[in-house]
């Protein structure tokens, strides 16, 4: 009777497990947007020594990116062979960004925020990579 009984629950078993349907879920992509920002866009706020900053538009940074979304900022200062991560310090500039809807700004600034100190507009065409990520945000 037992060999019965485990022949039946083995077969059942096969017969739930092999009714199983996978379901399969589309994945957005990440979008990713290259800028080559020029020494010429570099601005110097009126009266601040310490600090640069470049405004870079962007319309696809829509109102969902803001309130839930991830923004990702990388900048090359190696023409395209290497990307840091912003915020990130380089040659003692420390660089670093902030974001609203349609519009991202990267700064340059002296890390320590001494207001003696001049940063240089960088002299170089920098690479900046901005990719827009699609998240569920859990409050």
């Amino acid at each position: 009777m037992k060999k019965y009984l485990t022949l039946v629950v083995g077969c059942l078993a096969i017969l739930g497990m092999s009714s199983c349907t996978k379901e399969y879920y589309d994945v957005v992509p990440n979008q990713t947007f290259r800028y080559d920002i020029s020494p010429n866009q570099w601005v110097r706020p009126n009266g601040v020594s310490n600090r640069v900053y470049v405004d870079i538009d962007l319309p696809e940074l829509t109102d969902y990116y803001v309130d839930q979304g991830i923004v990702s900022v990388a900048v090359s200062f190696d023409n395209n062979l290497s990307y840091d991560i912003l915020p990130t310090t380089f040659d003692g500039i420390s660089y670093s960004v902030n974001y609203t809807t349609g519009l991202v700004t990267i700064y340059a600034e002296d890390p320590i925020i001494d207001p003696n100190i001049t940063i240089g507009i960088p002299q170089e065409t920098l690479i900046v990579k901005i990719t827009l990520s699609e998240a569920d945000l859990i409050p």
